[in-house]
């Protein structure tokens, strides 16, 4: 990002809200006096589709330029239109060249077969099964709904983890590539060979996205006002029996059509075997706290809270006037997959029922006025005001071109994290000096209860972002420690 001044006084409290349109109720506004420092021409917005059939298509990972934090914005943006393309009627990431993920075990897909989706998402605390951060936290809509998640993997991370883990046939992959995720032309070529000589592949399509990571969160489709604004795809899904007030009892499954509400891309690219982490929520979610950004004017303004007033939002029914950041989500359950039958009980004090969730750190920053100094805290340090300031004017840039008509225009980038670079920058802690991005990043349908700081109040589990609970020992410790799944998949084997 160029341009931004180091200081500027503060202007007005008031937002100029984005007049993108968008679907009926509460949507994360973005401002639309924001400067404009990261911004996707018409031609770059079109370099990201096949020419011949206009279907978006990956974002090159091998030859991904890491000059600027925008690159990495931009390439979480290409990369997310990609995924939740469908250029034969199945979510790309669903599809043939895409694994999930279900009991330590890859799932093939062919595009006809419903997703098999779990009330939570895989965490270290867990081994095996699904969890939220933390470990156990349900989310519940205030419609009583449950959101279940899903795992994925591509092609170039599945048969690289096998060649890595398998004992019966190895790829005895050299050099960095022996411990450090794929970054390079080279490490692509080895990965493709050994998958074309073990498994019969005839090359590995989509293969310069690199290896790659997915997380999704889903709601029952039939339970919104607007399902025609989301994303949606078939999924079989856990179904409850409300026992009581305090415990849901698991009954078997059901196939729903399902809509999607958050998304954790994960991938690695040239320079960064730690793996670029970029989240996306759907702009109905939940309100955020109050943030400041950089104007067209080289002011500095600040936008509120964005839960004041009569708004429905999917995750917060209770709109309230706020001038000091929220904090705290209260989590009321937990779901244990290893009771027989699984079941949801409620915590301490609390009864099983609908979370009140905010979005703590906007733009993945910390949120004002919960900022040391205010405003002047910026002088000769303005990283949060440069970050939010790029998130803004990407999104407002990318939702431009993409147009009213298609559902993804819902959908943005709340932030990205990553390391300086180099396979001696892994990061070991959430606070780890070598991180770059947004660093309190959190999805607030996948982390909602251990946004930073710890919110759900409870624990000692205090993540200052992924690389807070996705971590290793030292900076030069193996990449692959950074995804909890790589030592628990069990490899593929040939057919």
């Amino acid at each position: 990002m160029t341009g931004i001044p180091k200081f500027t006084p503060l202007i007005g409290a008031a937002c100029l809200v984005a007049g993108l349109a968008g679907p009926a109720g509460a949507q994360t506004p973005l401002p639309s006096n924001v400067m404009d420092t990261c911004v996707v021409s018409s031609s770059e917005f079109d370099s990201w589709k096949a020419p011949a059939s206009g279907v978006f298509k990956a974002a090159d990972s091998v030859t991904f330029d890491d000059a600027n934090d925008c690159n990495f914005f931009k390439w979480g943006a290409q990369m997310f239109l990609w995924l939740t393309s469908q250029p034969d009627g199945t979510l790309v990431f669903d599809g043939p060249d895409f694994f999930g993920v279900s009991d330590d075990a890859y799932v093939a897909q062919d595009g006809n077969a419903a997703m098999t989706l779990q009330p939570r998402v895989v965490k270290p605390q867990e081994d095996t099964g699904a969890g939220q951060a933390g470990g156990g936290g349900v989310l519940i809509s205030p419609q009583g709904e449950i959101i279940h998640y899903g795992i994925n993997t591509n092609n170039v991370y599945a048969y690289y983890q096998t060649g890595v883990k398998s004992t019966s046939n190895p790829a005895n992959f050299q050099g960095e590539l022996a411990t450090d995720f794929p970054t390079t032309a080279a490490d692509l070529t080895a990965i493709t060979n050994y998958a074309d000589s073990t498994f019969g592949t005839s090359g590995l399509s989509s293969g310069d996205a690199l290896a790659m990571e997915l997380k999704t969160s889903w709601i029952d489709a039939a339970s919104l006002d607007n399902p025609q604004d989301y994303v949606t795809a078939m999924a079989t899904v856990a179904t409850f029996e409300h026992t009581s007030e305090t415990t849901w009892t698991q009954t078997g499954t059901a196939l729903k059509r399902v809509a999607l509400v958050g998304m954790h891309i994960v991938g690695s690219v040239n320079n960064h075997p730690e793996m670029v982490w970029a989240t996306f929520e759907h702009i109905n979610n939940a309100p955020q706290n109050g943030y400041l950004y950089f104007t067209t004017f080289g002011t500095i303004a600040s936008a509120s809270y964005d839960g004041n007033g009569n708004l429905t939002w999917l995750f917060n029914d209770s709109p309230q006037e706020s001038h000091t950041p929220v904090l705290r989500i209260v989590e009321r359950a937990t779901y244990s997959g290893s009771s027989t039958p699984p079941t949801i009980t409620a915590d301490s004090g609390e009864t099983i029922g609908p979370n009140t969730v905010v979005r703590i750190n906007p733009w993945g920053d910390a949120p004002i006025p919960n900022l040391p100094g205010g405003a002047a805290q910026y002088s000769g340090n303005s990283s949060a005001l440069t970050r939010a300031t790029d998130l803004i004017s990407l999104n407002r840039s990318v939702l431009n071109w993409i147009g009213d008509g298609d559902v993804r225009s819902n959908y943005i980038q709340t932030g990205s994290i990553w390391s300086s670079g180099g396979p001696d920058a892994i990061p070991t802690s959430g606070t780890d000096s070598v991180l770059r991005g947004t660093r309190r990043l959190a999805n607030a349908t996948m982390e909602t209860f251990h946004q930073f700081p710890d919110s759900s109040g409870t624990g000692s589990f205090k993540p200052e972002n992924c690389f807070g609970c996705h971590s290793v020992d030292k900076n030069d410790s193996p990449s692959q420690g950074v995804s909890h799944i790589f030592d628990s998949l069990t490899p593929l084997t040939p057919q």
